[in-house]
Order: structure tokens, then C-alpha cells, then sequence
């Protein structure tokens, strides 16, 4: 192998270490509950696709905000922090449901625009 491509294997490897590391941390996977192999099973599927629904919205929210510099990722901790754990208030007006985001929530913007380009309209 080149010099190059070890470098490259060894940036892969590392971007590797991370995302494991957000699923032990991030998700609290550290350990698992059961020692029967087919609950484990289980809670490692219903991990694995949590894990990539908050991926998906994490990526969606790449280039909504300004930041500093240029983001190509979005941690698990942020997006959990500042769009799933995000306080609302829900209230039914006119026969429809309106989420209140607040107006000093900076992520209240990202998060209408986040919920518009996953939500289906169609029912």
C-alpha cells in the first residue's frame, strides 16, 4: 500500500471508533440488558435503527445553521440535546395540532425545517 491510502485507512478507522463510540455513549449501549442472546438481539436492532433515524435527522441539518466553520457530521449527543429533547408546547386550534417552539430556542428554525422535509403530508 502507498503512503496515502494508509493514511486514508487509518482516518476510516478512527471515524469508525467513533461512531461505535456513539452508539456505547450516546445511545447508553454500553452494556447489554439481558443474557439471553435473542433479547440482546432485539435491543441491538431497535439501537441500530434509532441510531440511523437520529443520522438521518443529524445530516438534514447540515447547512440549516451558520456556524464557525464547516460541519460534515452532526453528533448523536447534539441532535438528541438540541432537536428530540427540544421543549414544546402542543395545543389543538381550529381542529389542528400546533407545536409552540418558543421564540429563544436558536434551533426552533432547524427543527420546522427538519420536521417539513421528513414529515408526510400525504394522510
Amino acid at each position: 500500500m502507498t503512503d496515502d491510502e494508509v493514511i486514508r485507512h487509518y482516518h476510516a478507522h478512527g471515524e469508525c471508533e467513533q461512531f461505535h463510540s456513539e452508539i456505547k455513549t450516546d445511545m447508553d449501549v454500553e452494556r447489554l440488558p439481558s443474557g439471553k442472546f435473542d433479547t440482546n438481539e432485539l435491543v441491538l436492532e431497535l439501537t441500530i435503527l434509532a441510531y440511523n433515524i437520529l443520522r438521518m435527522i443529524g445530516q438534514e441539518t447540515i447547512g440549516r445553521r451558520k456556524t464557525r466553520h464547516k460541519v460534515k457530521r452532526r453528533r448523536l449527543r447534539t441532535v438528541i440535546s438540541n432537536l428530540i429533547m427540544m421543549a414544546s408546547h402542543v395545543t389543538t386550534h381550529a381542529r389542528q395540532l400546533v407545536i409552540g417552539l418558543g421564540k429563544s430556542n436558536v434551533w426552533r428554525y432547524t427543527f420546522s425545517e427538519v420536521y417539513t422535509a421528513f414529515a408526510d403530508f400525504s394522510l
